[in-house]
């Protein structure tokens, strides 16, 4: 949806930039994604067409928002995790044009995110950089990718900005850097793309972060209480919703049982505000898991580093479920 020693190098990196408490769409509180990697060929030498693909291009949701790890994907899609990595100043490559099976799927400025899904089968999927305004890289596609259903795969913008070929990486490695990211703001004009659906029944809404030790309103880090109230609107306008789950999270300091109490008051605290901004309380179901659940490790950092490291941790999941499973 490993290289697990490079968590350490990439808290410390993320806690020179990383922004404050913002609204991230997170399909399962237990993220078990099957990740495979991307395969590529060229198109010449290419043996079957690009899957076919009829129909409008769908409007991707839910944009300009942080990235948390994605849901498990149904076996009639396959869904790309497609980003640019942040670079130095001195090694800037700029916005990067994603290309689906030729048509403009969005544009990746650096520390950008997009995720999107399409049918099992052969696809062209490559990005170029500073390709505007001619958008000249959709017309000669070099390399096609075969998707299986069921699988996420995570690609991130090749570093050569003449080679349009996406890099496949591990989700352990990609969502190491994911974090802090933002989705692309850009609208999808490609008609290959696809709803995304999520296995469990369950559709993203969102996440909110606490302070540390933190279960209260005035815990919640800045821009959080904006996130519930935002929350709650969109909730509000789903006349299919069957329930909506709020799930507590802690970080691994101090004990089980202490951890176990602060995740479930947190949960308890957003409800209360979903309540007071006009979400029926019979539609939502509170629970907390703890310290199991982490979105970090943070233990091989000090003081300081380790604390702010484990803010992804010290949060609240908001997770919906429709009548007809997926949002």
């Amino acid at each position: 949806m490993s290289q697990v020693n490079k968590r350490s190098t990439w808290c410390r990196k993320s806690a020179i930039g990383l922004i404050s408490a913002l609204l991230t769409f997170n399909a399962m509180a237990n993220p078990a994604v099957d990740n495979d990697s991307m395969m590529f060929d060229s198109v010449e030498s290419s043996a079957g067409p690009v899957a076919s693909t009829p129909g409008p291009a769908v409007i991707m949701k839910h944009t300009g928002l942080q990235y948390l790890p994605v849901g498990k994907i149904g076996n009639s899609l396959s869904q790309v995790v497609f980003y640019n990595p942040k670079k130095s100043s001195s090694n800037t490559i700029g916005v990067a044009d994603i290309y689906v099976d030729r048509e403009f799927q969005g544009a990746l400025r650096e520390g950008q995110f997009s995720v999107f899904c399409l049918l099992p089968g052969k696809h062209i999927i490559e990005a170029y950089q500073n390709d505007a305004p001619h958008y000249t890289g959709k017309e000669a596609p070099k390399t096609i990718a075969q998707l299986n259903g069921g699988k996420t795969y995570f690609v991130e913008t090749n570093s050569d900005k003449d080679n349009g070929t996406p890099v496949s990486v591990s989700r352990i490695t990609a969502e190491n850097q994911l974090f802090g990211y933002k989705s692309s703001a850009t609208i999808n004009r490609a008609s290959a793309v696809k709803p995304c659906e999520y296995v469990g029944g369950m559709s993203q809404l969102g996440n909110v972060l606490f302070n540390f030790a933190g279960n209260k309103v005035s815990d919640i880090e800045a821009g959080g209480v904006d996130i519930v109230k935002n929350m709650a609107k969109h909730i509000n306008s789903l006349p299919q919703i069957q329930r909506v789950d709020i799930v507590g999270h802690a970080d691994p300091i101090g004990t089980p049982e202490f951890n176990q109490k602060l995740s479930v008051q947190r949960a308890e605290t957003v409800k209360k505000m979903l309540i007071s901004y006009g979400v029926p309380a019979s539609m939502l179901f509170t629970s907390g898991e703890g310290a199991n659940n982490p979105t970090v490790n943070c233990d091989s950092l000090q003081n300081q580093e380790r604390n702010y490291c484990n803010r992804a941790n010290r949060r609240v999941d908001a997770l919906i479920q429709t009548n007809d499973s997926a949002e």
